[in-house]
């Protein structure tokens, strides 16, 4: 069994999540009392919320590249995952730190002898695409935060697996309230039927909206499964499947830590 490493607290509530959910899934594959070989770094996520507000992802891509390495050199873990879709607009950076030696692992404090090896980090994007690709999805409708829906971070790791993003320009306000729902309710653990009624009615007006409709729903958040339990949202023509990234990620996860 491989050791994880995990970054979590982007929120609670999903890393609560992550690590039930992986240690069942280890228990459920490997039997007895067996659970996952495990560590949990979990941050203070309002630190990381402020810099986000302000822009500074250069602070956030440094904190998380010192917790990477953290778990790397000092849990002496054997691959690495941040359980937040959001973060992983640094991924790219942080997963090669993990790869690189000497010059940047003196910038991050790590001692120049303690070599840098072939660390991987199991992004949620590729996690997505493998059920993107089960499902035969090949347009998506890409929710999450603001910064998971209007940027292209996690846009340009699906369309390296030839899967299309739906652009969402003209749907502002409902973004924005999408996002609002789960910095302000979701991360503190609060759901309502309010904001559960306002997310499936966004996503079953698409099939209407957007054209050609959506092949598949994408939960690009952590926490939106929280609000959305079924598999499928009935369209006007057929039933679009829902891929939970947070499962898709776990899934992932436990995959490459019984690999061996």
């Amino acid at each position: 069994m491989k050791r994880i490493g995990i970054i979590g607290g982007m929120s609670y509530e999903s890393t609560l999540h992550y690590y039930e959910e992986i240690n069942r899934q280890v228990n459920e594959r490997a039997g007895r009392l067996i659970s996952a070989d495990l560590i949990l770094r979990s941050v203070n996520f309002e630190e990381y919320h402020e810099l986000m507000e302000s822009g500074d992802w250069q602070k956030i891509d440094d904190k998380l590249s010192r917790e990477a390495l953290g778990l790397v050199h000092l849990g002496k873990c054997d691959f690495v995952a941040i359980a937040t879709n959001t973060m992983h607009k640094v991924a790219d950076h942080v997963g090669g730190l993990l790869l690189l030696p000497s010059d940047m692992a003196l910038r991050m404090d790590i001692p120049e002898d303690i070599p840098l090896v072939d660390i991987p980090l199991i992004h949620i994007g590729d996690s997505i695409a493998e059920k993107c690709k089960e499902v035969g999805a090949k347009r998506v409708l890409l929710l999450g935060t603001k910064f998971t829906m209007t940027e292209d971070f996690l846009k340009k790791r699906l369309a390296e697996h030839k899967i299309e993003t739906i652009d969402l320009s003209r749907h502002s306000k409902d973004a924005d309230e999408i996002d609002r729902i789960i910095f302000q309710e979701l991360c503190r653990g609060v759901v309502t039927d309010e904001s559960a009624d306002f997310l499936v009615d966004f996503i079953r007006k698409f099939p209407t909206d957007s054209e050609p409709e959506p092949d598949a729903i994408i939960l690009g958040c952590t926490e939106l499964d929280m609000l959305i339990k079924s598999e499928s949202i009935m369209g006007q023509r057929k039933k679009i499947p829902i891929i939970d990234s947070t499962k898709a990620h776990i899934e992932s996860i436990v995959k490459h830590c019984l690999s061996d």
